[in-house]
C-alpha cells in the first residue's frame, strides 16, 4: 500500500525519490540514495536490507544491474517485494513479485518511474508520471516529487482489499546532487495527512540546506542561522 516517484534531473545531475504509504516510518525502511549514482526504493512486504545491500554492491564496483540482480537472488521472498531503481542516465531497473497484492505495478516516463502497490485503481501510476513530466524541468525536482505524490493523492491513492481508501500516514522524500556531502533527507513518519505535511517540511527547510552545506565544509564564516534567514527573507 505504496506509491513511489524516482526521478532525475538531467541538467544538475541531481537523483530523488518521493514515497507515500500507509505504513508508518516510511522514510526509515524504504527510500536509499547515492547522489549521482543511483536512487531506489524496495516495497510491498519491505525488506530494506535488499536496498542496503545493493547500494553496498555498488559502492564495491558493482554495475546497478548486477548488485540489483544478486541481491533480489539472495532474498528468500522476492515474490512479495516491489524494487526499483533509477541511474543518472535514466537507465531504469524494476522487480514487481508475483505475490503482490494488486492494484499493482509501474509506469516509466521520461525522467522517471513511478511504482506502487495497493492502489486504489490503474491511474494512480501514470497520474504521477504525467504530473511529474506537465510541471517541466525548469522547477526543482524535489518540486516535482511532490507534486506527483499530490497527483497520486487525488487519483485514488491506497485501498485496503475491501476498496476502502486508506490515507498517507508517512511520507519521504530524498534528494541527493553529485559531490554534495549529504542529500535533502525528509520525513513524516506518523500523520493523517503525510504528504501535505512532507510538503511543508520541504519549504521550511530548502532556504537551510546552502546553510547546512556550507557549515559542513567551513563554518568559520557563516553567521547564525536565525541572521541566514533573515538576511534570505531580506528581513
Amino acid at each position: 500500500m505504496t506509491f513511489t516517484i524516482l526521478g532525475r534531473d538531467a541538467k544538475t545531475g541531481e537523483l530523488g525519490i518521493g514515497i507515500a504509504t500507509y505504513s508508518l516510518a516510511v522514510g526509515a525502511t524504504c527510500p536509499q540514495i547515492l547522489p549521482g549514482i543511483a536512487v531506489m526504493t524496495t516495497q510491498a512486504s519491505t525488506n530494506p536490507t535488499i536496498a542496503e545491500e545493493i547500494m553496498e554492491l555498488i559502492e564495491n564496483g558493482y554495475s546497478p544491474t548486477d548488485a540489483f540482480m544478486q541481491a533480489l537472488a539472495n532474498d528468500e521472498h522476492p515474490s512479495f517485494r516491489q524494487v526499483a531503481l533509477i541511474e543518472p542516465t535514466g537507465q531504469t531497473i524494476v522487480h514487481s513479485g508475483g505475490d503482490i497484492k494488486p492494484f499493482s505495478g509501474h509506469r516509466i516516463g521520461e525522467h522517471c518511474v513511478a511504482v506502487g502497490n495497493f492502489l486504489a485503481n490503474e491511474n494512480v501510476l501514470p497520474t504521477m508520471v504525467a504530473s511529474f513530466e506537465k510541471v517541466g524541468s525548469e522547477t526543482p525536482l524535489a518540486d516535482r516529487l511532490l507534486s506527483a505524490l499530490t497527483a497520486a493523492n487525488t487519483a485514488g491513492g491506497q485501498s485496503s482489499a475491501d476498496g476502502t481508501f486508506l490515507p498517507e500516514r508517512s511520507a519521504a522524500l530524498m534528494v541527493g546532487t553529485p559531490d554534495e556531502r549529504f542529500p535533502i533527507d525528509l520525513r513524516v513518519d506518523a500523520s493523517n495527512n503525510a504528504i501535505a505535511e512532507l510538503r511543508q517540511a520541504y519549504e521550511s527547510y530548502t532556504e537551510m540546506h546552502e546553510f547546512y552545506l556550507r557549515r559542513a565544509d567551513d563554518p568559520t564564516e557563516l553567521p547564525s542561522q536565525d541572521a541566514w534567514v533573515r538576511e534570505r527573507r531580506g528581513i
